[in-house]
């Protein structure tokens, strides 16, 4: 594809470029949905490096655990044990979330709802910008719309049509967005949206993992991703046990007054 954009004897990474946009359209959708729901963003802004710092810790300690890498190594990326876990850095979010809106006393699942938007405008873009790289590459396919990789900066060379398995998972993202604005414009009950697309983004990843033809740690016949996309999908289910069951419970303590 086009892992390098060349403007005016400059060389840019298209990765680089594909994630800027979309962390500032992220941020862009977090605004205005918090603008909408008439959320104050500053529980967000004054816990923002804490977010930040065991977000990062707990995606290291889980790329470490999977890889195998030595406990103290440093995460440079330019090295063979550099890097982050994308799930171990979504647990380590969510608790941390978790636990700053128990201690504020925030709702957390207000919450849950505006990040999830948020990010998943940025995963979009993440995926456009693997598929311009040859990142996360897909397994060979007879199918008309297989994609081949001949450019030499690219992560991969293929002359072989291969799944353009990333612009599955970026079309899918941008479907399961446009059902959460719904779901977010017409329901006043905080966690549907965000649970919706904890449970399909998870859903989705975990079987198009199936497809990816790229090198990747395995524990039995499963990438190590699929059984953190599981988890995450049992959360997602939990969740929506949870609010059914505190929906019925309400419903019922109505009657008995």
């Amino acid at each position: 594809m086009w892992p390098i954009l060349e403007i005016a004897g400059m060389r840019f990474p298209t990765y680089n470029i594909a994630l800027v946009i979309g962390v500032i359209a992220g941020l862009a959708v977090l605004f205005l949905a918090a603008r909408r729901k008439r959320v104050a963003l500053q529980f967000l802004a004054d816990n923002l490096i804490t977010l930040v710092a065991i977000t990062f810790v707990f995606s290291r300690l889980v790329e470490v655990w999977i890889n195998k890498y030595p406990l103290m190594s440093i995460p440079f990326f330019w090295q063979e044990n550099g890097g982050f876990s994308f799930y171990g850095g979504l647990v380590g979010f969510l608790f941390a979330l978790f636990i700053l809106c128990r201690k504020y006393g925030e709702n957390f699942f207000v919450w849950l709802d505006l990040i999830s938007l948020s990010a998943t405008i940025a995963i979009v873009f993440h995926h456009l910008g693997t598929f311009l790289s040859g990142v996360a590459y897909g397994t060979p396919t007879v199918l008309f719309w297989g994609v081949t990789f001949t450019n030499p900066d690219s992560a991969v060379l293929t002359t072989l049509p291969i799944h353009p398995v990333q612009l599955y998972v970026a079309l899918l993202a941008l479907i399961f967005f446009g059902v959460a604005v719904f779901i977010s414009k017409h329901t006043y009950t905080a966690g549907k949206a965000g649970i919706f697309l904890l449970l399909t983004l998870s859903l989705s990843d975990f079987l198009l993992d199936f497809l990816r033809g790229d090198s990747a740690p395995m524990f039995s016949f499963l990438r190590a991703s699929q059984y953190f996309a599981l988890a995450f999908a049992a959360i997602a289910a939990a969740l929506i046990f949870k609010m059914k069951h505190e929906k019925i419970s309400a419903s019922s303590n109505e009657l008995n007054i």
